[in-house]
C-alpha cells in the first residue's frame, strides 16, 4: 500500500507540530498514572499491605486449574548488540527474562518456594529501593502517595514488598501431559518491567498456557544485567561463566555499576526512552529504531522459546503454531508494531496502548525507510503499526486514561483528526477495529486510567496511593478508580477468552466477549470480524 498523501497544506501544517506530537505520544514515559489530588484524606493509608490477597490466581489453587512454576534467566541475542537504540554497538544484546508456566499441584511438597518480589532484582535490597522510588513510575515516592502518608510508612511498604511471597512456585517441575500448551509472550511498557502484567501471566498459566516476558534492556530501568551467570568470574571452577560471552561483552561491562546495573540514575535507570531523540523529525527516528529494537527482542524470545521446545524440561511442551503477543503502555505499542512485523504471532491484546494517524506525509522523505529495511512506522511503503491491525487483535483501553486521552485531543489540533469525546474517547484506535479486516475489539473500562492494569505502585499498595481524580471530559467532577484488583482481574478474564478463542479455538470464550460480563463495572466492548 503506497504513503498516504496530505494536501501541501496539511502537510506544511504538519511538520511545524511534529515536535509537539512526538513529545505528547512520548510523555508516557515520564507519567505513569495520575498524580494526586492536592488534597486526599490519608483513609487506610497505614493499613497493612501483607494480607492483600486479591491477586488473580493468588490464594490457593483451585481444582481442576494448575499451580504456577516461574524461573528467571538470560537471553542472549549475538546477532545484535548490547543497546543499539542508546549507541551502544558492541557486546550481545542481552535480556532478563521471566517464564510462568503450569505445574501440577500435587507435585508440590514442603520443599516448594515461593519467589518474593525481591527475587527480581535477584536479592538486592538496594536495587529494589531505586526501583521503587527513581523510575518514571515513582511507585512510593512522598509526591506520589494519599495526604498524611508519612516517610516511614512508605519504607516500611517497600521493606515488606521485597519480602513478600509471589503466587508461583520457584524452578518447580513442569506439569506433564501429551498436549503442547500454546504460548504468550509479553511486552512492558516504557520505563517497565517483565513483571508488569504478572497477575495476567497467572490467570493464563492456570487455564494451561505457557507465558513468557523479556525486559527490552535499556527501556527498563536498572536492568540487572550483571547478574548473568554466564558473566561470572571463572575462579577455578570451570564450569562457572561464559569466558567467550564474558569476551564478547568487556566494552559493555564498564558501563555496569557496582550492582550490576546498567542505566543510571540521571535518567531514571534507563540508557534511553523512545523520545531520545528530541522532538524533532529525527525523534520519530528514534521512535520508529526503538520500535524496530523491542520488536527484534521479541524475536529473540521466540528463537528461545524453539531452543526451549527442542531440549530441556520443556522439550516438546510448547505449541509454537499458536503464539500470542501482548503488551501494556508502549509495549500495547510493541505490540500492534510486533503483530504487524512477525508472522509468527497469531493475535495480539494491547492494554492502554498510543496510537496516532499515519503522519509520514509530513515527514522528510529521507527519514522514511524503504525495502528490504524494516519499520513500524516510517516505511516508504506500506501500512502504519499504530492506526491498523493486522492480526486478531483485542485492545483494553481505560476510561480516564488521561495520558493517552491528552495525546489524542493534541493529535486532533496538530493534524484535524477527529477529537476523543466522552461517546468517542479512542477515535483512532475505534477507527482501527472498525477497518480492520481482521477480527478486533475494542474494550474502555470506566474509572480506570493508565496505570489501572498494570503491576505497580497502586496495585500493591491501594491504601497507600491516592484512588480519586478529576474526570478527562468534565474536570469538576470527580471520579473513584475501580479497585485495582477488580481491575487486573478484568483484564486478566478478558485476555483469557480472547485467547481461549483466537489460540484454542474456544467457541464458549466467543460467548463470554459477546456477553460482555463485564459491563458490571461500566464496560462498553466494540467487536467486528469475530465468527457469528
Amino acid at each position: 500500500m503506497p504513503t498516504h498523501s496530505l494536501r501541501h497544506t496539511r502537510m506544511a501544517s504538519l511538520r511545524l507540530r511534529l515536535p509537539l506530537l512526538l513529545g505528547l505520544l512520548l510523555g508516557l514515559a515520564a507519567c505513569q498514572s495520575d498524580a494526586p489530588p492536592a488534597a486526599q484524606a490519608a483513609g487506610q493509608a497505614a493499613a497493612n499491605t501483607a494480607d492483600k490477597t486479591a491477586d488473580t490466581g493468588r490464594t490457593s489453587d483451585e481444582p481442576g486449574e494448575y499451580a504456577v512454576g516461574s524461573s528467571t534467566f538470560f537471553i542472549h541475542d549475538d546477532s545484535r548488540p548490547f543497546d543499539a537504540v542508546a549507541g551502544v554497538d558492541s557486546g550481545v544484546r542481552s535480556l532478563i527474562t521471566e517464564i510462568w508456566y503450569p505445574v501440577d499441584p500435587q507435585t508440590l511438597d514442603e520443599s516448594s518456594r515461593h519467589p518474593t518480589w525481591g527475587d527480581y532484582v535477584f536479592g538486592d535490597r538496594d536495587i529494589h529501593q531505586r526501583m521503587m522510588t527513581a523510575t518514571t513510575f515513582f511507585h512510593l515516592t512522598p509526591d506520589s502517595v494519599r495526604e498524611g502518608v508519612s516517610q516511614a510508612q512508605i519504607d516500611d511498604a517497600i521493606d515488606e514488598l521485597f519480602a513478600r511471597e509471589r503466587p508461583s512456585y520457584r524452578n518447580a517441575a513442569p506439569a506433564e501431559g501429551d498436549a503442547p500448551w500454546p504460548v504468550v509472550v509479553m511486552s512492558h511498557g516504557d520505563a517497565g518491567s517483565r513483571y508488569n502484567m504478572a497477575t495476567t501471566a497467572l490467570a493464563l498459566v492456570r487455564r494451561g498456557y505457557f507465558v513468557i516476558a523479556a525486559d527490552h534492556t535499556g527501556n527498563s530501568p536498572y536492568a540487572m544485567v550483571g547478574r548473568d551467570p554466564a558473566l561470572a568470574r571463572d575462579s577455578g571452577d570451570a564450569d562457572k561463566g561464559d569466558a567467550s560471552f564474558r569476551a564478547a561483552m568487556q566494552e559493555v561491562l564498564p558501563l555496569l555499576d557496582e550492582h550490576g546495573v546498567y542505566g543510571r540514575a540521571e535518567t531514571y535507570g534507563q540508557s534511553y526512552a523512545p523520545s531520545g531523540g528530541g522532538f524533532s523529525p529525527a525523534g520519530f527516528g528514534k521512535l520508529d529504531q526503538s520500535l524496530v529494537q523491542r520488536v527484534n527482542d521479541l524475536r529473540a524470545v521466540l528463537a528461545e522459546l524453539e531452543a526451549m521446545n527442542r531440549s530441556g524440561r520443556f522439550a516438546q511442551r510448547l505449541d509454537l503454531s499458536r503464539i500470542g503477543l501482548m503488551g501494556r503502555s508502549f509495549g500495547g505499542a510493541t505490540t500492534l508494531a510486533g503483530l504487524m512485523l512477525e508472522d509468527r504471532f497469531v493475535a495480539g491484546f494491547a492494554v492502554v496502548p498510543p496510537s496516532m494517524p499515519d503522519v509520514r506525509a509530513g515527514l522528510p522523505p529521507e527519514l522514511l525507510v524503504s525495502a528490504p529495511g524494516e519499520s513500524a512506522i516510517l516505511a516508504a511503503e506500506g501500512p502504519f503499526a499504530l492506526n491498523s491491525l493486522h492480526k486478531p487483535t483485542f485492545i483494553l483501553s481505560g476510561g480516564e486514561d488521561r495520558l493517552i486521552l491528552g495525546l489524542g485531543v493534541q493529535l486532533a489540533k496538530a493534524t484535524g483528526a477527529q477529537a476523543p469525546s466522552a461517546d468517542n474517547p479512542y477515535p483512532v484506535l475505534g477507527s482501527a477495529v472498525q477497518q480492520a479486516t481482521v477480527p478486533a475489539a475494542l474494550a474502555v473500562v470506566q474509572n480506570t486510567n493508565h496505570g489501572s492494569f498494570g503491576v505497580s505502585g497502586p496495585y500493591w499498595w491501594p491504601q497507600l496511593k491516592p484512588d480519586t481524580f478529576p474526570r478527562f471530559f468534565d474536570p469538576q467532577t470527580n471520579y473513584t478508580l475501580l479497585e485495582a484488583d477488580t481491575a487486573h482481574r478484568v483484564q486478566a478474564e478478558m485476555a483469557t477468552a480472547f485467547f481461549d478463542l483466537t489460540l484454542r479455538g474456544d467457541s464458549d470464550a466467543l460467548a463470554t466477549l459477546k456477553a460482555n460480563p463485564w459491563a458490571a463495572f461500566g464496560t462498553t466492548l466494540s467487536m467486528q470480524g469475530f465468527e457469528q
